[in-house]
Formats: C-alpha cells, sequence, structure tokens
C-alpha cells in the first residue's frame, strides 16, 4: 500500500480565509427577504483513480469539508461544475486506457457525500468527461449524487433537474458540445427544453460548457468558437436565445479561464467561472489558477439584484485560497467591459455587481 502525505493548509491561511470571506460577505449587496441567493464555481474535480489510486487526492474529507463549506456559505443554491464521472469499475472509453497521461477522470463514489457535506446543492454534468466511462459511467455518476441529495443534470439520461427553496421551484438544465450530454449545438432543441422548463418552475438555471480553452480564450467572440477541431458553440447566440426562451441564470464553464459577464433582458450571464478545484492533472498555471466565488441575488421572477465576484487562487494539489490582489474580480471586470459594453451590468474591482441604473 502506497501512502501519501496530506498537504498542510497552513494556519495563517486558514485564519486570513476566515477574516477575509466574514469581510467580503458583509460587504456583499443583499435583496430583499423573499429574494434567491446563488454562489456558483467552476470546475471540480476533487480526486480521480484513474488509472491508477495514486492519482488519488490526500486532503481530509473534513478538511475539504470544511473549507468549501466556509467558502460556498449558506446561499440557497451552490453551484458547480463536476468534471469528471463516479463510475465505479465501469471501463473507461477512451483509446489511453493504460497511459498515465490520459486525461479520463473517474471520481471515487464517497466523494459524492463529502461534496454534499461541503455545501454543494447543484452540480452540472454536461461536459467532456462525464461519458470517460461511457453510459455505465454516466449513470452511475448520476445514481451515487442522487443518493447523496445532489440534484444534477446535463447528460442524456438526465437532462434536467429539479430544486425546491425558499418556496421557489427551480428548473435546472445543461448543456455542453460533447457526446453523452445535452448537446449545446442543438439550439432548437434547447430552447424547446428551457420553453418547458420555464412553464413548470418559478425560476430557471442553465450551466453551459463550450468555447475554446486556455489563456487565449478569455474573451468572448460573437460566433461560434472552435477547439482541437471539434465546434464548441456560439455561447453568445446560445445565451441569448435561452434567455429568450425563459431562462434566469446562465453560469459558463469550460475554458479553464474566467470570462466576463454580462446582463440580457435582466438576467445574468456568466460566460466562464473558469476553474475552481481540480486537485490534479489539470494546468493551472497563470489565468489557468484563477478560480472566482460568483455570488448572486435574484428577485423571484429570476431578475438580476446584485452580486459578488470573490477572488481566489488554486494552486496545484490543494484547496483554494484567498487572492488578496483581488485579480479574479479584475479580470472579470476587465472583460466584461471589453466584451459587453452595452450591457447594464456594472463590476467594481472590487468584485460587487450591480445595474448600472441602480449606482448612486
Amino acid at each position: 500500500m502506497t501512502f501519501h502525505r496530506h498537504p498542510v493548509i497552513p494556519l495563517f491561511h486558514m485564519l486570513f480565509l476566515l477574516v477575509f470571506l466574514s469581510t467580503a460577505l458583509a460587504e456583499t449587496p443583499q435583496g430583499p427577504p423573499g429574494t434567491l441567493s446563488i454562489t456558483a464555481v467552476g470546475d471540480i474535480m476533487p480526486s480521480s483513480s484513474f488509472p491508477t489510486s495514486e492519482y488519488l487526492s490526500s486532503i481530509p474529507p473534513e478538511t475539504l469539508k470544511r473549507t468549501l463549506t466556509g467558502i460556498l456559505g449558506d446561499s440557497d443554491i451552490r453551484f458547480g461544475n463536476l468534471e469528471g464521472t463516479m463510475a465505479d469499475d465501469a471501463p473507461c472509453q477512451k483509446a489511453c486506457t493504460n497511459s498515465s497521461r490520459c486525461y479520463a477522470f473517474n471520481i471515487p463514489a464517497h466523494y459524492a457525500d463529502t461534496l454534499r457535506g461541503a455545501g454543494f446543492n447543484l452540480l452540472s454534468l454536461a461536459n467532456n468527461h462525464i461519458s470517460d466511462f461511457g453510459k455505465p459511467g454516466r449513470e452511475r455518476t448520476v445514481h451515487h449524487l442522487e443518493q447523496s441529495g445532489l440534484a444534477c443534470a446535463g447528460t442524456l439520461e438526465k437532462p434536467s433537474d429539479t430544486l425546491y427553496t425558499q418556496g421557489l421551484s427551480i428548473g435546472f438544465a445543461a448543456f455542453a458540445p460533447h457526446k453523452g450530454v445535452a448537446d449545446l449545438l442543438d439550439r432548437e432543441t434547447a430552447i424547446r427544453r428551457i420553453q418547458k422548463l420555464n412553464e413548470l418552475y418559478d425560476v430557471v438555471v442553465v450551466s453551459i460548457h463550450g468555447g475554446a480553452e486556455g489563456r487565449d480564450a478569455a474573451h468572448v467572440p460573437r460566433e461560434e468558437e472552435h477547439y482541437l477541431g471539434e465546434n464548441r458553440g456560439d455561447l453568445y447566440a446560445f445565451s441569448h436565445a435561452l434567455v429568450d426562451a425563459g431562462a434566469d441564470l446562465i453560469i459558463g464553464h469550460g475554458p479553464h479561464v474566467v470570462r466576463g459577464m454580462e446582463l440580457y433582458k435582466e438576467r445574468l450571464i456568466a460566460y466562464s467561472l473558469g476553474n475552481f478545484f481540480t486537485w490534479a492533472r489539470f494546468n493551472l498555471e497563470g489565468p489557468n489558477g484563477i478560480a472566482p466565488v460568483l455570488t448572486a441575488t435574484l428577485d423571484t421572477k429570476g431578475r438580476f439584484i446584485s452580486g459578488r465576484v470573490l477572488s481566489f487562487r488554486q494552486p496545484y494539489k490543494s484547496l483554494p485560497v484567498p487572492d488578496p490582489t483581488l485579480t479574479a474580480a479584475k479580470e472579470m471586470a476587465r472583460l466584461s467591459r471589453e466584451d459587453f459594453p452595452e450591457s447594464p451590468l456594472h463590476i467594481s474591482e472590487e468584485g460587487r455587481l450591480s445595474r448600472a441604473d441602480d449606482r448612486s
């Protein structure tokens, strides 16, 4: 048996985290009673047992839960994108099965309880790794998450789900341009799905995993994006079409870097929240290591009221740590100004989100 020394989170990091979060959350604009609060992060891959158990995370589950609970807080919706499967012993469907360089992720099933204990209650499964272990992997992932009380959606077998909170019904759907998931490239089917959710639920939340990847993919082009020979979608047109169909909040991820945000018809669109907690096998250099935490307050019709971007960084093989330079907030503010100058959303360099007509 191989034993792995788990990383130590220094006491001063923990103390700084407590001070940072208490200050940031106290300063985050809050809506009046009867509103809906959301905390959203990007990609999560806490561990993988493929191709061998040597890739297992060695952070104790209680440490992970304690740290992430402090970050996610007590929002009504606490969202992330699960960048991997909980496939148990299902065989890998990628050609590089025996290679240590194979990017296939099989998260041990007990992490479903860990993520739920850390505060998550809503996960997207629509991404380019959910089919690493085929249909059995997708079905087992859904089973483990449901057994732990986590709402999840985005696979062919489960394209949508429902969450109930604060007396509101939340319809959730997730899309990506990859096999085994609700297809982001099939816009007409996506529109019909959102229209149906809009008829059935009070608020509709959508996750999109698409676009090009890497440090050169931070801007949102108003056209189709291609990466590694694949069509990764026109996220701008797709997001606007879904808001037109009834979506109230769109949370993006996939490029592994942050992108800008906009308000469209009073609905918030966050085009990419980048990485958040990806234990290993991910490039976390430079902009890939920026890990924003988005908080937003909506009214009961799904219209944006206020929000905040909390700035974290993700060191390699470590939990997210607060970033006193506020790089995530500054970068998302800059990209939002440059890509969506017509949007009424204002983002300060400290990360406060507001509508331009609400500013004094």
